[in-house]
């Protein structure tokens, strides 16, 4: 109080965490004990300047108790608080918050880097209580801070290339943190639950497949394929100003294939339906005009289509069986889970499919950077 009545005396105002610290509430009461957990002194690298722990904890309590929409402004924080007066340190929430913090602080061993954003640390809290509700993720610590640590790194990356970004859920994520709307911790979440179940198929064998809708993988799915179709465009004026022809060539298959592949898919024969398509997309339509340097995902999507469409148990016995590897080992890398297409769960389909979306916008964005360049002049 001393320290505030100096800056109140001073002309300094109150931030957002140090009003809301004064709203008499048990679960502002939660909130402050909570702050003072290891994790917040030991493994976060921002300072506890004007209850910054406490704007945290505050605000991934009032998500656990309010939902992804809940607002994290000071209003509405008060709000939440007010309406907990009696909110109780023995609840569902505040057992999952603490069991979270628990869990964060065995999987950072030392103060991280990666920590260093309120916006980000609370993220990380509301994507740990999520998983922790799935009661298998026991023994995942590690799994969970080596995925957070390659999800921190390639976000540093795609923000340092600025227009050039290969992959627009970082810029998405990137840009929640930077702006004070209402929708960023919902946005944040639904990126990070999206990557978790693409990048780390042990956390993402841990969740129950109706989380694949609270990650937002239908409009994710919308938007690649509004993005894709940009891409495409632009490589094929690129392309065709420099060798008179297109890159991608047009004809009635890909025209269709691309009205359909941003509508997500329900069952095996949307899956086998969206095969063909990106086949005919990325494959059939480019010829030989990319030689023999086809991106990765062009080649995964051979491979998918061939495992669908034609005999992989023909020929000698090792080969069958290293075709079979190498289709299972795809099929895995997008849907998260070991397996074919015929025995996975049915909704792990339409993750492999915003998965393997998103691998083909991050090519297409490298091949529309190398084809726009412009050309050095001769020596």
């Amino acid at each position: 109080m001393r320290q505030f009545f100096q800056r109140l005396q001073a002309g300094l105002p109150l931030t957002s965490s140090e009003k809301l610290n004064a709203v008499h509430s048990k679960l502002g009461d939660f909130c402050r004990s909570a702050a003072k957990h290891n994790f917040f002194k030991e493994k976060v690298s921002f300072p506890n300047t004007r209850y910054a722990h406490f704007d945290v904890v505050a605000k991934a309590a009032a998500i656990e108790v309010e939902g992804l929409d809940a607002g994290l402004r000071f209003e509405d924080l008060k709000e939440t608080f007010e309406a907990q007066l009696n909110f109780s340190k023995s609840s569902a929430v505040a057992r999952r918050i603490r069991a979270a913090l628990d869990f964060l602080d065995r999987a950072f061993s030392t103060k991280s880097e990666n920590l260093r954003s309120r916006s980000v640390a609370q993220s990380l809290i509301t994507l740990t209580c999520k998983l922790i509700t799935t009661h298998h993720a026991s023994g995942s610590e590690q799994e969970l801070r080596r995925f957070f640590d390659d999800f921190t790194l390639e976000l540093a990356k795609q923000v340092e290339l600025g227009q050039a970004a290969t992959d627009s859920d970082y810029v998405t994520f990137q840009r929640s943190v930077s702006t004070n709307l209402k929708s960023g911790p919902k946005t944040r979440h639904e990126v990070l639950l999206r990557k978790l179940l693409a990048k780390s198929p042990k956390l993402a064998a841990a969740f129950e497949p109706t989380v694949i809708a609270e990650s937002g993988t239908t409009g994710r799915i919308a938007k690649l394929g509004v993005s894709i179709t940009s891409l495409i465009h632009t490589a094929n004026k690129a392309y065709e100003a420099q060798h008179g022809d297109d890159l991608f060539k047009p004809t009635n298959n890909t025209v269709n294939a691309l009205t359909r592949i941003g509508r997500p898919i329900s069952g095996l024969d949307g899956y086998k339906e969206l095969m063909d398509d990106l086949y005919f997309l990325f494959r059939e339509s480019i010829g030989q005009r990319l030689g023999g340097d086809l991106p990765v995902s062009f080649v995964d999507v051979n491979t998918l289509r061939t495992e669908i469409r034609h005999d992989v148990d023909h020929g000698e016995p090792g080969k069958v069986r290293n075709k079979r590897k190498k289709t299972g080992a795809t099929f895995a890398k997008y849907a998260g889970a070991a397996g074919t297409p015929e025995t996975v769960e049915p909704s792990l389909l339409v993750l492999a499919q915003a998965n393997l979306l998103a691998a083909i916008e991050r090519d297409l964005s490298t091949i529309v950077n190398a084809v726009t360049q412009p050309t050095a002049p001769n020596a």
